[in-house]
């Protein structure tokens, strides 16, 4: 090892900033989950005005808005009022606000404390600190399970925008959203493609909600709603089925298999649309290695791959990597046909 002097200091600042982190995403957390986005979303206004609207102790309120403030979510005027910043609009609910309540919940921050322990024995963390497995979990915690779709909700409408913007969806007659959700993906693009047409497969618990949540969208008309398991059959005939960051909650046999029903189900010609965050090669700054530990402590061999182990699975399943086309922040749109 060598070095210039002051690299010491660079990198002691580096490790501290490293270790920092967690200040970040609790302050950001916290504000979301306060509604300090959205209170100061029509006019600014000062700590004891937003303490008071919010149900807060001023004192530590105004502490908090200091540090958005040098993290620029918020800027304070001269009169001491704080005016939130486009950066600080993110954290608003239909924003990415539920996402960053989710990040920084009791349900998602504790397992990171076991993290070790995952490593030592490979087994999930959230298991060990919640005595079940993540969806175990939410079956059984309405309250968390609610903020946990409000954040996947959150994460799919940010990524539908250059999804949509990245692929000519109007070129497909019927899509199928395998493991869909409530439908978020299929409102974001049937919105923007007159002529498409969905299905939404979910498990049958999962469809029932789904369905309520796109008649509310006036999509009723365009959108069948199907309940089932992936694992044993998708949906028939359709010309193209998306998953949508599925794979990567499950090892490689489980995520073949899934691939596999699809290609099995698409009519002649059909493609398999796969959206995933795609590990990067060499030694690079990668947020998708740190998603990747993330799935190493929520899931049962669920990962991050990069695009070599990607198109393996998809050979496994009887298709060919036909298309790869890059969306934002690491993610990318691979687009499949039978070999």
């Amino acid at each position: 090892m060598t070095g210039r002097p002051g690299d010491d200091e660079d990198a002691a600042a580096r490790v501290m900033e490293m270790l920092g982190g967690k200040w970040m995403t609790q302050m950001v957390s916290t504000a979301a989950s306060l509604g300090i986005p959205d209170a100061l979303a029509d006019a600014p206004l000062g700590t004891d005005a937003l303490a008071e609207a919010l149900g807060c102790h001023a004192p530590s309120l105004g502490r908090l808005l200091r540090a958005m403030a040098g993290g620029g979510l918020v800027e304070e005027d001269l009169d001491g009022r704080f005016a939130l910043t486009a950066l600080g609009a993110q954290l608003r609910r239909g924003a990415l606000g539920e996402l960053a309540i989710f990040v920084g919940s009791d349900t998602q921050w504790r397992p990171w404390s076991a993290l070790g322990e995952t490593i030592r024995t490979g087994q999930p963390a959230f298991d060990r600190v919640h005595d079940r497995s993540l969806y175990e979990h939410l079956e059984a915690h309405p309250a968390d399970a609610a903020i946990y779709d409000a954040a996947v909700d959150a994460f799919t409408r940010h990524q539908a925008r250059a999804l949509a913007a990245s692929y000519d969806f109007g070129a497909i007659g019927t899509l199928v959203d395998v493991g869909g959700g409530r439908g978020t993906l299929l409102v974001e693009l049937l919105s923007r493609f007159e002529g498409l047409r969905g299905v939404l497969f979910d498990l049958p618990h999962v469809a029932s909600a789904a369905r309520a949540h796109l008649a509310d969208r006036g999509l009723a008309d365009r959108v069948r709603v199907v309940g089932g398991d992936f694992f044993e059959a998708v949906p028939e005939g359709a010309d193209a089925y998306v998953l949508k960051h599925v794979l990567h909650n499950w090892d490689d046999a489980h995520a073949t298999q899934i691939l596999a029903r699809c290609a099995d189900a698409m009519a002649p010609g059909g493609v398999v649309m796969v959206v995933e965050s795609v590990v990067l090669p060499g030694n690079r700054p990668d947020a998708t290695r740190l998603l990747d530990l993330e799935m190493l402590v929520l899931t049962h061999g669920g990962r991050e791959r990069t695009k070599p182990e990607l198109r393996h699975l998809f050979h496994e399943a009887g298709l060919r990597l036909r298309q790869g086309l890059p969306l934002a922040e690491g993610v990318r749109l691979l687009v499949g046909a039978r070999r």
